[in-house]
């Protein structure tokens, strides 16, 4: 048995290590005609990606919000506050009358069984 490194590592020498050239893009660029500018700009605002998958590319187109998606995006997020506010409003509203109810119950518990205790003194006494 030896104590030194294992003898099933490798090393491979400089000289063996493949070298691979300048990476190519893989997209060719878009070359845009005078007079498309304007098509150019409002793709240049949509967010592009491409998926390989099994079965091939699927290409998927995601635009800039508007002004009209913004504000139902914020009306959405005020209503679920809303919604969430209510639901922990009523929670807490509901525990004010239960704990309101388990103060007078203690009290109540407390004032009986003082008058328990009087009504078994008298009733020793007699």
């Amino acid at each position: 048995m030896t104590c030194g490194p294992p003898s099933h590592i490798f090393f491979m020498p400089q000289d063996q290590v493949p070298i691979r050239g300048p990476e190519q893009p893989r997209v060719e660029p878009e070359i845009i005609p005078p007079g498309e500018e304007a098509r150019a700009r409002a793709d240049a605002e949509r967010i592009f990606m491409q998926f390989n998958s099994g079965s091939g590319f699927h290409r998927v187109y995601i635009a800039r919000p508007g002004l009209p998606s913004i504000i139902l995006t914020v009306l959405i997020l005020g209503l679920i506050l809303a919604v969430i506010f209510l639901v922990l409003a009523g929670i807490v509203f509901l525990w004010i009358p239960i704990l309101i109810g388990g103060i007078l119950l203690a009290v109540a518990s407390g004032t009986i069984r003082y008058r328990w205790r009087q009504l078994q003194a008298w009733w020793r006494r007699s």
